[in-house]
């Protein structure tokens, strides 16, 4: 008996049925192996399965660069994060560059942002801001907008920083050589410390790497009168160093001739007590001997004189007294 061969149709839609299901089972076999994901050197992987953070611990919930082996989406959910990276923010929400031509008359707080610094002057800053992730966790999943976060937490910490700040501080001081572990006293080292202060007590697992003003000065409408005033003021202060140095200079050598001049008004005081004590001595001596024989003193003092006298007289002229002598002056005068 011969058995009937089904027709075409049927034999056609078996072979499609075959083919299907063979393709069926390649797309599960893809499916079963599509949540196997590579983590790239510079980032770590983070597992969600079912919309849970995948790890007994916080060591083992940041997975490593490298294949990462997860069940297929929706189950797992592999997340990437730059951990390994450091991101830049750019913060211009209180700057205004000064060859901007908008709104030459007047700050508008509407189109550009500005600081007002401890004595009641205006600054506008641009800052960049960088900074690495400490917790891939708590970037990722504790915060929505992490670095709207750093931004914002980095302009208040500006804005405070700058108020108690003067203004010729804030221009002189505005960086400094910053590090992680120490950063310098500058304006940039104490908005520095602020935000990371902010920043751990939110602990959005986020750390500053560098902070750093790109651009820091008075608005654009008065930047010529103030540059002229800083002028002003560095003239001054180079005035004010140059006296303080020659005074520094003069006034030690007016203190030694000072002193000279009071050592030698000493030595000459010293001097003419011990000339005048000596003299009063002799003098004493001679008028208690006066006192006690008048005449042998007078006739000794004669004596002397006369004697001082001759010793001084280089030519000794004698004249009978009958003898008329006439004295003229040098002009020769009678």
């Amino acid at each position: 008996m011969v058995q009937k061969r089904p027709p075409a149709v049927l034999q056609g839609l078996e072979a499609g049925l075959k083919m299907f299901r063979w393709v069926v089972i390649g797309l599960l076999v893809l499916f079963c192996f599509s949540g196997i994901q590579e983590v790239g050197p510079d980032q770590v992987g983070l597992l969600l399965r079912l919309g849970k953070l995948h790890g007994a611990n916080p060591a083992a919930q940041v997975k490593e660069p490298g294949l990462m082996l997860a069940l297929p989406y929706p189950i797992d959910e592999v997340i990437e994060v730059p951990a390994k990276q450091e991101g830049e923010v750019v913060i211009d929400d209180v700057w205004k560059g000064i060859d901007d031509t908008d709104a030459l008359g007047t700050i508008d707080p509407i189109l550009e942002g500005y600081c007002l610094t401890g004595d009641q002057n205006v600054i506008q800053a641009k800052i960049v801001v960088k900074y690495k992730i400490s917790d891939p966790v708590r970037f990722r999943l504790g915060t929505a907008e992490p670095e709207a976060i750093l931004r914002d937490t980095v302009l208040s910490a500006l804005t405070h920083a700058i108020a108690g700040w003067g203004v010729n501080d804030v221009l002189r001081l505005q960086q400094g050589d910053n590090t992680r572990s120490q950063p310098s006293v500058s304006l940039a080292g104490t908005v520095w410390q602020q935000a990371q202060q902010r920043l751990d007590g939110l602990d959005c697992g986020m750390t500053i790497s560098a902070l750093e003003f790109k651009e820091i000065h008075p608005p654009r409408h008065v930047i010529t009168d103030f540059r002229a005033v800083q002028s002003a003021k560095i003239a001054m202060e180079t005035h004010q160093r140059e006296a303080e140095g020659f005074a520094a200079r003069e006034i030690p050598k007016a203190e030694a001739e000072k002193n000279r001049l009071v050592q030698e008004a000493a030595a000459y005081e010293n001097t003419l007590n011990a000339k005048a004590s000596a003299e009063l001595s002799v003098f004493e001596q001679l008028h208690s001997e006066y006192r006690q024989n008048s005449a042998l003193v007078w006739n000794r003092i004669y004596l002397e004189t006369v004697e001082y006298v001759l010793q001084r007289v280089g030519k000794l002229d004698f004249v009978s007294p009958e003898d008329r002598v006439i004295l003229s002056d040098v002009e020769g005068k009678r």
